[in-house]
């Protein structure tokens, strides 16, 4: 077996070098589909002989989409530039690639990580998702949707990896801030496209509402002040989310 690794990227000099030196300890080819860098993510993406190419921004899906398509090999490996392999999953990877499985898809488990972190903490937030697959059985959606899960064909196997991907969310504050901007501003294409409508009392409810839902259910407040100031940035980007919708009614309204 051998495996493309995929990544999108836009100015991520400060964590691409790490994620690419953990990922080249299993590639076979480093695919990386950039948007317009303008700091060193192209040298540092040309020291680990990635193949690298520009794709105009469009959405994360199309985006990631193009990304698979320009791969060598059938099974792959979707990365973000903020995520860092383990040294179990590469191990793990590694003997999977010696072997034959009779899985298409593997599952695995994805722990947020603050920028000191070097391994998760005891509470982290975790997710288990299809980054591992044989592009014969799943597929990322070449949709223009903010929808960016690898979607998997009828009848095919999914098997789960040990193993785990490191994500560090983000560097600090303000790029945190930057980034759920931008994010829910793609967001709200989709919520366009799918027509989708807010009250008002889920405007004024929404932040509270959020806040209370990762702070507490999500056991945020046990990661001390980093968990409090993550609680209160995720929820400020959910309700910016359905803020941009009223906004965009509004102005909709206007020109009507």
């Amino acid at each position: 077996m051998k495996i493309s690794v995929y990544i999108v990227t836009l100015n991520e000099e400060k964590r691409l070098d790490k994620t690419l030196s953990a990922a080249s300890k299993i590639a076979d080819e480093i695919v990386i589909i950039d948007s317009g860098s303008t700091d060193k993510t192209k040298e540092i993406a040309l020291k680990y002989n990635a193949k690298f190419i520009y794709h105009q921004w469009e959405t994360y899906c199309a985006q990631k989409s193009f990304a698979e398509q320009q791969c060598t090999y059938n099974w792959v490996l979707l990365l973000d530039a903020d995520e860092v392999l383990s040294e179990e999953l590469i191990e793990e990877i590694n003997n999977l690639k010696t072997k034959k499985t009779n899985y298409h898809a593997f599952k695995i488990k994805i722990c947020n990580m603050f920028p000191e972190d070097e391994k998760p903490r005891r509470f982290t937030q975790t997710f288990n998702v299809i980054r591992l697959y044989d592009r014969n059985f799943a597929y990322m959606p070449p949709n223009k949707f903010n929808k960016d899960r690898i979607k998997v064909k009828e009848k095919a196997k999914t098997g789960k990896l040990q193993g785990k991907i490191y994500h560090y969310c983000f560097l600090n504050i303000e790029q945190a801030v930057e980034k759920y901007n931008r994010h829910s501003s793609e967001l709200l294409k989709t919520l366009t496209v799918e027509h989708r409508s807010f009250t008002a009392l889920r405007l004024i409810t929404e932040f509270p509402y959020q806040f209370f839902k990762y702070y507490f259910f999500k056991r945020y407040f046990l990661l001390g002040t980093r968990g409090f100031i993550q609680a209160m940035t995720l929820a400020g980007f959910r309700f910016l989310k359905i803020a941009k919708w009223f906004e965009k009614e509004a102005l909709d309204r206007e020109e009507d």
